[in-house]
């Protein structure tokens, strides 16, 4: 079978399943959110994790000086991406779970990428994403590529 034939067939398949690309990108470096109870929170560290934002999710870990790791995807949760409307809950062992649309909070992702608003942990507190030096992705929500490959 020649190279030609499985490219077309591999597109035919994706158009009749409905298959779309995900476009995912990483988060800009000095990247922090704000909390009163762990201090800064660093979505871009440079060493250990890191924040990827996806179409439909977040992945990735943040980094407190005071609270340690923080899983944007832990297993049976998980920060979901609805073109740029952020739902579901993150983990860290010492922060505990954080949700990303509290009650009278919420987090999204503006036009231009930069996070906004607030999330809620029970141990951390409120967490600001307006800050100084913010969280801002490559990942627009223009990106997405829908399945019938139109945006």
């Amino acid at each position: 079978m020649s190279r030609t034939t499985v490219v077309i067939r591999l597109a035919a398949a994706m158009v009749l399943f409905g298959a779309s690309v995900a476009h995912a990108a990483n988060i800009v470096a000095d990247a922090y959110a704000w909390s009163e109870n762990g201090g800064w929170i660093n979505f871009a560290p440079t060493s250990g994790g890191g924040v990827t934002v996806g179409d439909s999710r977040i992945s990735g870990y943040a980094w407190s000086e005071n609270f340690g790791w923080i899983a944007l995807a832990p297993l049976g949760a998980g920060v979901h991406n609805a073109a740029g409307l952020l739902s579901g809950f993150a983990w860290g062992e010492n922060a505990g779970w954080i949700n990303f649309a509290p009650p009278a909070g919420g987090v999204s992702i503006a036009p231009n990428g930069q996070f906004t608003g607030w999330a809620w942990g029970e141990n951390i507190g409120w967490i600001n994403f307006a800050t100084q030096s913010p969280v801002i992705t490559s990942w627009l929500a223009g990106d997405v590529i829908f399945a019938d490959g139109f945006d």
